[in-house]
């Protein structure tokens, strides 16, 4: 049998680590079983990730990077829109403990903590499109620190929905999407 193309290897992987953790739980996942449910070899797995941390790191980063930058005109409308977005999926305990898993491991260890900010603050995420849209339309100034103004956004939503577990409606949405405007606006 033919070894799967790497694209393709790599797919899979990433495909089985989500499916592992909605089922199971991150706690319950592993190199082993990412095999037994990719079809791709533990080597394969190790030549492209190293560890299992890096291949939960990417899968989340994909998942990240493929949701869709609403472009509703202006600035604060995309950030509603995508806040609103992603308190729906944090609304999973699955999401929410992911996302304490990855920032316990962050914290141990810093390889990992330099992941973890890449999945929170990617140049193609869609609270980064959305803020260099806002720059080219002029709601923003070209020398904003975008790095800056990704935790100003997300600060909000992790401590109340991830650290807190509270949750988040409509108005406060709106009220974490009007200051950050107002602050890197004002």
């Amino acid at each position: 049998m033919a070894r799967p193309r790497s694209s393709t290897a790599q797919a899979k992987m990433l495909d089985a680590v989500r499916e592992i953790i909605v089922e199971r739980g991150v706690a319950n996942c592993s190199v082993e079983a990412v095999a037994a449910r990719s079809g791709v070899a533990k080597t394969t797995i190790y030549r492209h990730f190293g560890r299992l941390d890096d291949l939960v790191f990417a899968a989340v980063a994909r998942d990240v990077s493929n949701t869709v930058s609403p472009d509703t005109g202006t600035l604060r409308g995309d950030l509603i829109e995508i806040q609103r977005h992603y308190v729906e999926v944090a609304r999973s305990a699955t999401v929410r403990e992911l996302f304490l898993w990855m920032a316990g491991r962050a914290a141990a260890d810093p390889s990992l903590a330099e992941l973890f900010r890449r999945v929170r603050i990617q140049p193609r995420g869609p609270t980064m499109i959305a803020l260099k849209r806002a720059i080219a339309r002029g709601e923003l100034d070209p020398s904003t620190d975008l790095d800056m103004a990704m935790h100003m956004i997300q600060g909000p939503f992790i401590s109340m929905r991830i650290i807190d577990n509270a949750d988040i409606d409509s108005d406060e949405i709106e009220t974490m999407v009007d200051m950050a405007v107002r602050a890197l606006t004002g």
